[in-house]
């Protein structure tokens, strides 16, 4: 039998295929749902012929407040190109089972059945032996993924390891000083800015739709400096470039704050109610007068501060406004002790000043950053006379001493009054208010009463911790309610990379990690467990890994150097869930095919930055015998059913002690059958619509949005923040005429910040940070992780691929030189005989790696820049840059048992580092 073929799908030439560019059948709402944040592009996908032919950004956005510029158009080369993806020779179609040794490259095409039966046996043996949080997944933020696999683990109660104890994509540094580390602008915002500071961030490269209010904020006057060792692509339209050394930030940061202080140019009234340097600290013990200590009685953090007529005060904790009263922040004064001691005190910023002036004035720091003082000194007066907005990116974190870093920025914006009006600030990521997207997949049962329930038994918890401490806000509430309520199950990633992945020889090399220590890294662990600040981590092996979003050996600090020989021979069953064959796939035992976006239903990551719910419908089927996530996971879970009943598997326990029923398990996943439809699959449309209703009744959408609605209009304008962690961290209302700005509530209502001190807090008396020398902001020297080597790797996300996913783009390959390539400075280059596009060897004490060099003049002296996103297969042997990482982690991160410093999820833990990482280059002559 012949095929028919239709006179418009006969092409004769390019001419054709570029006329029926403009004919398509349909028309669809489309974005990425991956970790491009904060993203969140509309894109209109054409449908033809039953395959995605092309999108385009959709340009729809309204103007929010008049005089400041639109978001339109948002988007970037890797989403106008996206659907290429769909069709290229890396689209992953049919399972597949490995059938040689694990990433020897040989497969065979199986079912459905028989590779979800085999998975299945795994789990089940796993739990058998150990218990289900042997099934381990690492966290991800590849937003598409996060609610199925959420859902998935918390049905069976597998260990789903935090995302940013893995990815490390936090702001330590923030969380230090504010409580939290998801203070974060909407991206328009950036506009009323009159002093742009681009300080660990490449907006050039990595903000690409929402550049355009950086450039249009200059048009309007402001300054835009870029700081950064390299000359990076954002240099180009900037009016100042410092050349900072690598890794100095933190005297860079202080001696901008130290000139600020001693020309007596700083906010004085923004710096008394807002921080806690107005607060008294003890010259005998150098640690924070307490109502402990005064009373013998009271709370051990309630601190005080001197009222110059009336002697001593209690800080209000509730309150941060001092309504004109100017609390002293200089001078010493005598206090009398309940035991009937008396003792000298003198405030925060007295400390503080006597410690810059000594270490860190404009001079003193040239020798560390290679800034000149002139610099500093123009730079302060510039920040202390104009809304100053810092540009962080995600890279000051992947630093050793990170939070050092992070600490000086919020020092600098802390005394020149930075926060909390429009135009300033300082940022790391917040996800958050389509809470209804949670609770409609965890609620009891479906439909506006089961959601009501829930609303009200969360406000009923609030309710309870204000009513233990009167002086808590709601966002203080909701913070300690989270805490309660997601506990870390099993382990928390350092721990698990610690005990089965062998880092602990890594994290115990001294000259890797801060040599000023007095104790070993063993020791300040043994020394957090021992206090109880985290609960003893399991011990038992891992069985089944199943990644999903994620791509472990490629992203994680040390690849396959680290973990094939250590944490790969534990596991019985690797599974990699993909639209891709990706760098863990390749060293799986199954590789089941996902579908693509545009191919199911989703949202982009909600966030701040964008302030939209953001719709990717499907618009077409999944290519060959691909699934959508939410469909594996329901079908993995009837087969492990299927698969427990016949071994006679009843009922199980978690780590945590709750019971697993087997009979129930697929009742759970689908909330009693409501989520699947009539073929047996997971109903995904459903859900997506009641997640959407479930955020119009928790306040945080418009009434009447529907996925209807939104199929009809395109994006949505929150209307609220919500309950959740990083969106009542915001601390700030929704206007919706009006950019946001985050800390309005700080700022303008006096809310007390959720820190030990209540204030952004730039003294931490935490025993551990007293010893480090680490209680105010400081410099330390970044240790020389991975050997004594001469010169320091830096990184950041490349322009042509969201992680390794775009890599293989038929149309992002055409646009650079289409493989890897690591940036050197010439004269380091010529001293190796070293010539442009030559192959070299990358190396360190820990591993290797072999790339092409592209010699710049723009990247400093001792410094070699190697972006992040290349996949592994890209590189000879199949070896990147990470292989040579060590991933230390700072000991720091362990510290508990203080106000806020304590596990929270996505936030307090320890967090693996990767920048300046120490290595050296050589020519491979025959190469």
């Amino acid at each position: 039998m012949s095929a028919v073929i239709k006179e418009d799908q006969i092409y004769n030439g390019w001419e054709d295929i570029y006329r029926n560019k403009w004919e398509w059948d349909e028309v669809y709402w489309g974005s990425h749902c991956v970790d491009c944040y904060p993203g969140s592009c509309p894109m209109r996908v054409y449908v033809k012929d039953g395959i995605v032919w092309r999108e385009e950004q959709a340009g729809s956005f309204d103007t929010i407040e008049e005089n400041v510029p639109d978001f339109n158009p948002m988007g970037c080369q890797k989403g106008a190109s996206w659907s290429q993806s769909l069709y290229g020779p890396d689209r992953l179609l049919y399972p597949l089972k490995r059938v040689g040794e694990r990433g020897e490259g040989k497969w065979n095409r199986i079912s459905w059945d028989d590779a979800l039966t085999d998975i299945a046996d795994s789990m089940v043996d796993a739990i058998v032996e150990y218990g289900p949080h042997t099934i381990t997944h690492e966290g991800t933020p590849e937003y598409a993924t996060v609610h199925p696999t959420s859902k998935f683990f918390g049905t069976i109660g597998g260990a789903n390891l935090d995302l940013n104890g893995s990815i490390n994509d936090f702001s330590i540094g923030l969380y230090q000083t504010f409580g939290k580390f998801s203070p974060v602008s909407s991206a328009d915002d950036w506009f009323h800015s009159e002093l742009v500071l681009i300080w660990h961030m490449n907006p050039v490269f990595t903000r690409i739709p929402f550049y355009h209010f950086i450039a249009e904020a200059r048009y309007n006057g402001a300054e835009v400096v870029n700081i950064s060792p390299d000359i990076n692509p954002s240099h180009t339209h900037a009016d100042y470039q410092v050349p900072i050394n690598g890794a100095t930030d933190p005297a860079f940061g202080l001696a901008i704050v130290q000139v600020i202080l001693e020309e007596k140019i700083a906010d004085w009234e923004f710096i008394r109610e807002q921080t806690d340097m107005a607060y008294l600290v003890r010259s005998d013990t150098g640690r924070y007068l307490r109502e402990t200590e005064v009373t013998g009685a009271g709370r051990e953090d309630q601190m005080y501060q001197w009222d110059p007529e009336k002697g001593l005060m209690k800080a209000n904790r509730g309150d941060c406004r001092l309504n004109g009263l100017e609390v002293a922040l200089e001078g010493t004064f005598a206090v009398d002790l309940n035991d009937g001691a008396k003792v000298e005190v003198r405030p925060v910023l007295e400390a503080l000043r006597d410690h810059l002036n000594e270490n860190f004035t404009p001079e003193k720091q040239e020798p560390i950053t290679g800034v000149h003082p002139d610099t500093i000194r123009l730079l302060a007066r510039k920040v202390a006379s104009k809304r100053t907005n810092i540009m962080l990116g995600y890279n000051a974190c992947k630093f050793y001493h990170g939070d050092l870093i992070e600490r000086a920025m919020c020092l600098v914006l802390a005394v020149s009054g930075n926060w909390g009006k429009q135009g300033t600030g300082i940022r790391c990521w917040a996800a958050g208010m389509h809470e209804g997207q949670f609770i409609a997949q965890d609620k009891p049962g479906p439909g506006a009463q089961a959601t009501e329930m829930v609303i009200a038994s969360q406000e009923a918890g609030f309710d309870a911790f204000k009513a233990i401490d009167p002086t808590a806000t709601i966002e203080i509430a909701i913070r300690d309610s989270v805490r309660l309520m997601n506990q870390p199950v099993a382990d928390i990633p350092a721990f698990w990379w610690y005990n089965q992945c062998g880092y602990e020889d890594r994290w115990n090399t001294p000259e890797w990690g801060d040599e000023s220590l007095p104790r070993t890294f063993n020791e300040y662990m043994k020394e957090a467990l021992d206090k109880g600040w985290w609960d003893e981590p399991s011990k038992d092996p891992p069985q089944v890994l199943i990644e999903c979003g994620g791509n472990m050996l490629r992203r994680t600090r040390g690849g396959k150097t680290a973990l094939l020989d250590t944490l790969w021979p534990k596991l019985k069953k690797i599974v990699t869930i993909d639209f891709r064959m990706s760098q863990t796939a390749l060293y799986a035992d199954y590789v089941l095919p996902a579908a693509q976006h545009y191919e199911k239903i989703g949202f982009s990551i909600p966030t701040p930055h964008v302030m939209n719910l953001n719709l990717s419908d499907k618009a077409v089927k999944p290519a060959g015998e691909a699934k959508n996530e939410w469909d594996i996971y329901l079908a993995l879970v009837e087969k492990f059913v299927e698969r427990a009943a016949a071994r006679g598997l009843k009922e199980y326990k978690t780590y945590g002690g709750d019971s697993r029923v087997i009979e129930e398990l697929v009742s759970r996943f689908t909330m009693g059958g409501y989520y699947k439809d009539e073929e047996g699959t997971f109903d995904e449309e459903k859900l997506i619509d009641e997640g959407v209703r479930d955020s119009v009744l928790v306040g945080t959408l418009p009434m009447g949005t529907t996925l209807d609605s939104v199929r009809d209009s395109g994006p949505v304008r929150f209307i609220d923040f919500g309950v959740t962690g990083m969106g009542s961290a915001q601390a700030s209302p929704i206007e919706k005429d009006k950019t946001h700005v985050p800390f309005r509530n700080h700022t303008e209502s006096g809310h007390p910040f959720p820190t030990y001190a209540r204030r952004a807090q730039f003294f931490i008396d935490h025993e551990w940070f007293m010893e480090a020398g680490e209680q105010l902001p400081t410099h330390k020297p970044d240790p020389k992780a991975g050997g004594d080597y001469s010169l320091g790797m830096t990184s950041g996300h490349n322009r042509w691929s969201i992680h390794t996913m775009n890599q293989a783009n038929s149309v992002i390959l055409g646009t650079h030189r289409g493989e890897p390539n690591m940036m050197v400075n010439p004269d380091d280059a010529t001293e190796r005989g070293v010539e442009d596009d030559d192959l070299v060897r990358v190396y360190n004490d820990v591993g290797e790696f072999k790339v092409r060099v592209k010699v710049a003049a723009n990247v400093k002296p001792g410094q070699v820049v190697s972006y992040n996103g290349w996949a592994g297969s890209q590189y000879k042997d199949w070896s990147g840059a990470n292989e040579m990482e060590p991933g230390m982690v700072k000991w720091i991160g362990f510290a508990g048992g203080y106000g806020h410093l304590n596990f929270f999820p996505t936030e307090w833990q320890p967090v693996p580092v990767s920048r300046w990482t120490r290595c050296e280059f050589e020519k491979i002559v025959d190469a």
